[in-house]
């Protein structure tokens, strides 16, 4: 049986896109192994999601103590080496410092795996994974497909050195067997940029859920926003827009990125909307849909703060035509023209506090809601992974053959 290796620098579990992914590989006859990294919620270092095998691989601190442990002469010394250690790699210097330890240990360790796995094939999402899965094609001859979420040289909290970052991905993507990447405006930039075939776009379209009650839900209306909980995303000017939107709740549903929770609801406080503002944890990538059905818009108020955010297609988009619930999006190239085009809702002129509210007084009125709702429906029947995954397993089987490569070659 082949196998493949997806990489991911993320803990995976709420990682929509990679495990289907991994599901649609092992459909395709693969036998699958997703390698992620652990987090301070998740320790968990072997798994299964979704019937996939998970790794995840660990920080620098971690593995710091394995390699300690298998130092014979460092057990010989005592566990006070060991504890002195530890603390080098928690507080080892400046951010940027730590920052390429974390990169480092997970290069080594997935270079090591990808070395004994030896995979027929290797899909590596992001940038920061493409180290791995240029070793496993150079190393072994796996087969690699390159899947870029957002340009890495263009995106938000970049600590990296740009021309660097251009000089190596310009390198991954002639490397690469295959280029895939989740918008069209991202695709159109990479060709661009690097002078290569155009990537294919495979959207992040979640699995349409079942028997889900597509009309809203009773009592005050909500507006729901999925996805991590942190600055550039539009969290702030929905909150403000409150005030203006009598009635209207607010629900965030995510992870917290650096304690930004806790500023959003000492803003909902000096607004003197704390009463209408929910924050809800993360769910499993199957539950979005069932979290999301019944609000009466879903917000995708994203900033273009950098280019990557500028063009960029947010799985969000999708989770909220799944659940049949209508957008409210900032009017950026991609984002707000295809909620334009199919009508599924409104746009609004990026962190325009007057103007969400003013969107979102439309979308919460019963016959504009339901007009918006239909398009939504309509769009989900066209758009929904059932047909989307038919691309990127066109992606898959328009791979070379594999040129095997073992340690005696």
């Amino acid at each position: 049986m082949p196998t493949a290796l997806v990489l991911v620098r993320t803990t995976v579990t709420h990682d929509s896109r990679v495990l289907r992914e991994a599901r649609l590989l092992r459909e395709l006859g693969y036998e699958v192994l997703v390698a992620g990294i652990v987090s301070p919620a998740e320790q968990e270092t072997e798994l299964e999601l979704d019937g996939v095998r998970v790794v995840r691989l660990v920080g620098p601190r971690r593995l710091g103590r394995r390699l300690l442990r298998r130092d014979s002469a460092a057990r010989d010394e005592g566990s006070s080496r060991a504890t002195a250690t530890q603390d080098q790699w928690a507080t080892a210097g400046p951010s940027r410092l730590r920052r390429l330890l974390v990169a480092l240990a997970f290069n080594l360790q997935g270079i090591v795996l990808a070395w004994r796995l030896s995979p027929d094939l290797v899909h590596a999402n992001d940038y920061d994974t493409m180290w791995v899965g240029a070793a496993a094609k150079l190393l072994r001859g796996s087969r690699l497909v390159y899947d870029a979420h957002e340009l890495w040289p263009d995106r938000a909290g970049n600590p990296g050195w740009r021309p660097w970052l251009l000089a190596c991905e310009a390198q991954f993507v002639r490397l690469a067997d295959a280029i895939i990447t989740v918008s069209p405006g991202l695709a159109a930039v990479i060709a661009a940029r690097y002078r290569v075939p155009k990537p294919v776009v495979v959207r992040n379209v979640p699995e349409r859920p079942r028997e889900l009650d597509p009309s809203p839900a009773p009592g005050a209306p909500v507006a729901v926003y999925s996805g991590a909980l942190a600055p550039g995303r539009g969290i702030e000017e929905a909150l403000r827009a409150l005030p203006s939107v009598p009635q209207l709740r607010l629900r965030l549903i995510g992870p917290d990125n650096d304690g930004f929770a806790a500023h959003i609801r000492d803003e909902a406080e000096a607004l003197g909307v704390a009463d209408r503002l929910e924050i809800l944890p993360p769910v499993r990538p199957a539950d979005v849909p069932a979290a999301l059905a019944g609000a009466r818009m879903g917000l995708a108020l994203i900033r273009p703060s950098v280019l990557s955010y500028q063009l960029s297609l947010p799985n969000k988009l999708f989770e909220y035509v799944a659940a049949g619930v209508p957008v409210l999006a900032s009017d950026l190239p991609v984002l707000g023209r295809t909620v334009q085009e199919e009508g599924i809702g409104e746009v609004v002129p990026p962190g325009d506090v007057p103007a969400i509210a003013a969107a979102m007084r439309r979308l919460a009125e019963p016959a504009r809601n339901a007009e918006a709702r239909e398009r939504v429906r309509s769009f989900g029947e066209r758009v929904n992974w059932q047909r989307e995954r038919l691309v990127l397993e066109d992606v898959y089987a328009r791979l070379p053959r594999r040129t095997r490569r073992t340690a005696a070659s």
